[in-house]
């Protein structure tokens, strides 16, 4: 069973409304998964009709956001200007390509490949990782908001099995992710701030963690 986005943030997301980070994760589980891919077609179709129908509203709620969703109509997506694949790069998305210029694979903390992305004026960290199988992060929690798109490859923890095309809201407990046997697992990170290395050794690098030195 796919992980899909929440409705809420492809709502968000179709109506042009997300910070550069997390509109990159949204884009690139847009990009590999049909059934979000059909619903932001949809949403983005009728984004001004939804928004003149609940203009009374302060919030869109559940409801309200249910009731949208069960009238809306199929209709084109603009098309994305496409960008040349880099060598080696065949599993990136189109909306991800233009941001691996320049970018190659680091050695990060815990033994596994980081490639930090940078923004323009959003203030999220975002990253790829690539874990070999078998291999997992160390153990963290989330101070703030995380999302995870799998490009390649998949992981499992504590709240499931996440494979390409997957979308996941960081959860509020701990987490471990580890590597599926199989091909690497890549995944693209947005976080809101630094993950909170929970480990008996690993929580003394927090400091370094917070300071961006990691």
């Amino acid at each position: 069973m796919s992980h899909l986005a929440p409705d809420e943030l492809l709502l968000d997301y179709a109506t042009g409304v997300l910070p550069e980070g997390p509109a990159l994760a949204v884009a690139l589980h847009v990009a590999l998964e049909p059934e979000a891919r059909r619903t932001v077609r949809r949403l983005r179709g009728l984004a001004g009709a939804l928004l003149e129908d609940e203009a009374g509203e302060a919030v869109l709620g559940d409801a309200a956001l249910e009731r949208a969703l069960a009238r809306l109509d199929d209709a084109p997506v603009e098309p994305r200007a496409e960008t040349a694949m880099r060598p080696g790069f065949d599993w990136a998305p189109a909306p991800l390509r233009p941001y691996l210029a320049g970018k190659s694979w680091q050695r990060g903390f815990g033994g596994f490949d980081e490639m930090r992305l940078d923004l323009h004026g959003d203030r999220h960290l975002v990253s790829l990782l690539r874990l070999e199988p078998g291999q997992g992060l160390p153990r963290h929690r989330h101070a703030a908001g995380e999302y995870t798109v799998v490009l390649q490859g998949g992981y499992t923890d504590n709240t499931g099995n996440y494979v390409a095309g997957d979308f996941a809201v960081g959860p509020d407990g701990e987490h471990k992710p580890i590597a599926d046997p199989g091909e690497p697992c890549i995944a693209l990170i947005v976080l809101e701030k630094p993950i909170v290395l929970t480990g008996l050794w690993s929580r003394l690098l927090n400091p370094l963690l917070r300071r961006g030195w990691m």
